[in-house]
């Protein structure tokens, strides 16, 4: 089954990992670049920083299997990310999300709102698939109007480890992930100012299980397998 690598890294202050003729972010650039051309790496990398924290790093590959991201891993995946730990902290977490439609296609968006759902770690398979298809039917509603949407790719962790930000110290569980591309932050900021988007979050919030949420942004760059 087609899965999405999802890690998140802290960004050490005062450098400018994204561009690319800065020497960290050579850095950056280089290993996703080796990652993208080992014989077994993924088809995609999306990465950027979350935009109201670029201390903060998220990177996105797309895999055709959990076996071809651990093949790789055991392979290639140590030495193509060794100079890393130069420009990043820390890393808070690597997981899995399977995303529908996949690839994550929205990702290529100039601008991608990211809304996280928390759920208990024993949150059933069965109540996973109901909420997924009610989340999704909250935002196409919602969004669905906006002529300034890209599109939206949603799915649940594979993991039931994801960290809980905002939530109590060491507090870990399952995550609903939804992507929205737009084509700028002040487009999805002001649409987030609207009923409509105010009222998709809370119907969110009420949903049975879920123990918090969060919505944010990432601008990404994309690498592609040739």
């Amino acid at each position: 089954m087609t899965v999405t690598e999802v890690g998140l890294m802290g960004v050490k202050p005062g450098l400018n990992i994204m561009d690319e003729t800065t020497q960290e972010g050579q850095v950056l650039f280089g290993a996703w670049n080796s990652v993208i051309a080992a014989p077994t790496g993924p088809h995609q990398v999306y990465f950027g920083l979350e935009i109201e924290n670029p201390l903060r790093i998220w990177a996105f590959f797309d895999w055709d299997s959990l076996e071809h991201h651990a093949t790789f891993a055991k392979t290639f995946g140590g030495e193509a990310v060794k100079d890393l730990p130069t420009i990043l902290t820390h890393g808070e977490f690597t997981n899995h999300v399977i995303f529908k439609p996949f690839p994550p296609a929205v990702l290529r968006s100039p601008v991608t709102q990211v809304i996280i759902a928390y759920f208990p770690p024993d949150f059933s398979p069965g109540r996973k698939d109901a909420t997924a298809a009610r989340i999704q039917q909250i935002l196409e509603k919602s969004h669905g109007e906006c002529t300034d949407v890209k599109g939206l790719n949603i799915g649940w962790g594979v993991e039931n480890n994801f960290p809980v930000r905002g939530g109590d110290e060491g507090q870990t569980g399952s995550v609903l992930q939804a992507l929205i591309g737009w084509p700028s932050v002040v487009a999805s900021q002001k649409f987030q100012e609207t009923e409509a988007f105010k009222e998709s979050l809370d119907s969110i919030k009420a949903l049975e299980g879920v123990v918090k949420s969060e919505v944010f942004h990432i601008s990404c760059r994309t690498l592609e397998r040739r």
